[in-house]
């Protein structure tokens, strides 16, 4: 049976820390939103706010796999920061991210899921399947 190990990252500096932590030859899952408002415990992004409850009801009962997933929630920042189009999570070419959220297979360009499709349970569960 397969494991998920959970971490959290700050910004984008805190997401190359955590992926370096886990080190190379790892499934590592990302889901990238935006940070928390102090006062409302929310994200400033509604569809980080929508997406949320989806994806936290699969990662605590997560689907099927072959290996051990790595999964890191990394709030990206304030809008501000996220709208910086210098900012690294865009500029990044293992990432180039154009929205969040986004859930993303480090090392995978082609596996990812944004924004509206992270609504989609199926779409979620089917992501976390190992294909390999």
């Amino acid at each position: 049976m397969s494991a998920l190990k959970h971490y959290t990252a700050q910004g984008y500096e805190g997401f190359k820390q955590t992926v370096e932590t886990i080190g190379k030859g790892q499934r590592i899952v990302a889901l990238f939103t935006g940070s928390k408002i102090l006062t409302t415990g929310k994200s400033w992004c509604p569809d980080c706010v929508v997406a949320e409850p989806i994806i936290d009801q699969i990662i605590k009962e997560p689907p099927v796999s072959e290996t051990d997933v790595h999964f890191i929630t990394v709030f990206v920042g304030n809008r501000e920061v996220w709208r910086d189009p210098a900012v690294g999570f865009r500029v990044d070419p293992s990432l180039k991210l154009t929205c969040i959220p986004t859930l993303l297979e480090v090392g995978k360009k082609a596996k990812r899921l944004t924004e509206d499709q992270l609504t989609n349970k199926n779409l979620v569960i089917e992501f976390f399947v190992d294909e390999e």
